[in-house]
């Protein structure tokens, strides 16, 4: 799993014994450094050859700690390559200057200028008086969020003692109250709370009546630290990101969050989703990673960037009360050029559906469902008599269907092994079992069913075996369609296989003309008792978010 570079320096001092544990508020030097002549006179020249000699030579925190002192100490006369605009860039080439785990560990997620955007309006429209940026690293999140609220509205909050900083990492952080300082006064400076601490020490607690915004570290806990809350959640998930959403969902009036999308329906994340459902109510977006991803689209500024990365990611705002439960949008495909238009706060409201979903006894994951398929998904689970796994035959018959298990756009079945490296084999026992399959298999419904509960890399074998059929719904005229359905596409199959090329290895696939996924999934709705036709299905398969 790739890492947040908010958090990258967050192994280190969890990895190096040498490095005293950090608990609780920590001090670190900010503002108070007297710089010599000769420093002084490097940085009013500074340019890039200059700083990555620094660091190589004195260190990304000593280099820093000469920037930010120098920008304090000259706030009228500051050049424009150590403009506090260009700080968080220049961290990053300063991070895989000096960080050797970088390069193991690469891939870190920045929060884009327009979600930021989008975030930070979520979060006006919360409550909360305290206002707290955990995981903040150099300050992407708070600072458009004090954009977003204006010069004289952010001094308020400041001086008022009210605006909260979290990290781990001190030099992170320290560029942060330095961008924050010098934008809307070194007068208030002082006032701003910026806690130098690991957020899931157990001595460290939020402000009463506070509202939060983060992207916290996406990465896998290998260990636990005797001085973290030994959490259910902590425990099951194992994951840094659902552990900060734990503790901030707890203690915070009001919350918005960016993650990976894994918690909505991920069985390690079944305590998390209890949890919140507990704590309070909100909404879910969720991101799909192709064709456009969530966290490209990243400024560049002066410097290049890189923008190759694979995390589905979700957005969630929840707020505590009395209500209960959660507004799931569907998993959000678009093209990069969509962006500007999709990433606005009532665009994405709108597609999420009126019903808040609850983690119950007899629910325990999230559903992604468009909002106009609701009553479709209703019927199909109330009319399925079986599962799929109820049809399969436990011995390898003449009846066999192969599935690609990999689906970027859509499901296929085959009659025979394709070429490819990963595939799942159901058997059946009888003609009519394996003709209903063939066809179920190479509609929209198996496809919906994994967008619906996973759609991330690979289609889970248990999740496949546990979709809902309603054969009891098959009559005579239905199992004479699906007979000669399934007998015109498989006729067929070689005039449609695809091949591409992944890890350099040729994978074949079997892309069917969309009439027949038409023709099938018409037929199937009318057996759940839906007279409408497969447009209906259309966001489903669309490579774009704007129909």
């Amino acid at each position: 799993m790739k890492k947040n570079l908010n958090q990258l320096t967050f192994f280190d001092f969890l990895e190096d014994s040498s490095i005293e544990k950090i608990t609780n508020k920590k001090e670190y030097s900010k503002g108070n450094i007297i710089l010599n002549e000769e420093t002084i006179r490097r940085l009013k020249s500074y340019n890039l050859d200059d700083y990555i000699s620094d660091v190589r030579e004195c260190g990304l925190e000593k280099t820093w700690d000469n920037i930010c002192q120098f920008v304090i100490d000259n706030k009228e006369e500051i050049p424009e390559f150590i403009n506090t605009k260009n700080f968080a860039e220049l961290y990053e080439i300063g991070l895989a200057t000096q960080d050797k785990v970088s390069k193991k560990k690469a891939g870190q997620y920045y929060t884009p200028d327009d979600v930021a955007s989008l975030m930070s309006e979520w979060l006006n429209n919360c409550e909360g008086d305290n206002v707290c940026d955990v995981a903040c690293g150099t300050g992407k999140l708070i600072l458009t969020y004090l954009d977003l609220i204006g010069y004289e509205e952010a001094r308020k909050l400041i001086s008022s003692g009210r605006l909260y900083l979290y990290d781990v990492d001190n030099v992170a952080l320290k560029i942060c109250w330095t961008t924050i300082a010098i934008k809307y006064g070194l007068d208030i400076a002082d006032s701003i709370n910026d806690i130098f601490c690991d957020f899931l020490d157990q001595s460290i607690t939020l402000p009463e009546n506070c509202k939060v915004i983060s992207n916290p570290p996406y990465a896998h806990l290998s260990e636990l630290q005797g001085y973290w809350e030994q959490t259910e959640v902590l425990l099951e998930s194992r994951e840094y990101y659902s552990a900060f959403m734990e503790k901030i969902f707890a203690k915070a009036r009001s919350t918005v969050i960016i993650t990976p999308f894994s918690f909505i329906s991920g069985n390690k994340f079944r305590s998390l989703r209890r949890k919140m459902c507990e704590i309070g109510s909100g909404h879910i977006v969720s991101f799909d990673n192709v064709p456009g991803n969530i966290f490209c689209g990243r400024k560049h500024g002066i410097f290049n960037t890189n923008t190759s990365n694979s995390v589905r990611a979700a957005i969630t705002v929840l707020k505590q009360g009395e209500k209960r439960g959660f507004r799931v949008s569907p998993l959000i495909r678009f093209r990069n050029e969509e962006r500007k238009e999709l990433l606005k706060t009532d665009v994405l409201e709108s597609v999420l559906p009126d019903n808040y979903q609850l983690i119950d006894g007899d629910n325990d994951t999230f559903q992604k469902i468009d909002k106009c398929l609701v009553d479709v998904y209703k019927t199909w689970i109330k009319k399925s008599n079986c599962r799929l796994k109820d049809i399969v035959s436990k011995d390898k018959t003449c009846y066999f269907i192969d599935m690609p298990n990999t689906c970027r756009y859509y499901t296929t079945a085959s009659s025979g092994k394709l070429n490819r490296t990963g595939s799942i084999t159901v058997y059946l026992n009888n003609t009519e079992d394996f003709s209903f399959l063939y066809c179920f298999i190479n509609s929209s419904f198996a496809y919906w069913w994994w967008r619906i509960y996973d759609g991330g890399i690979t289609y889970p074998f248990g999740l496949l075996y546990n979709m809902p059929l309603p054969v009891d719904l098959l009559s005579e005229d239905d199992k004479d369609f699906f007979a000669k359905m399934s007998k015109k596409m498989i006729e067929t199959e070689k005039d449609y296989i695809v091949t591409k090329l992944n890890a350099g290895v040729e994978q074949e696939n079997i892309k069917f003309p969309e009439q027949y996924r038409n023709e099938i999934n018409v037929r199937i709705l009318k057996m759940l008792g839906h007279d409408c036709d497969a447009s209906l299905f259309k966001t489903i398969h669309a490579n774009r978010f704007f129909i």
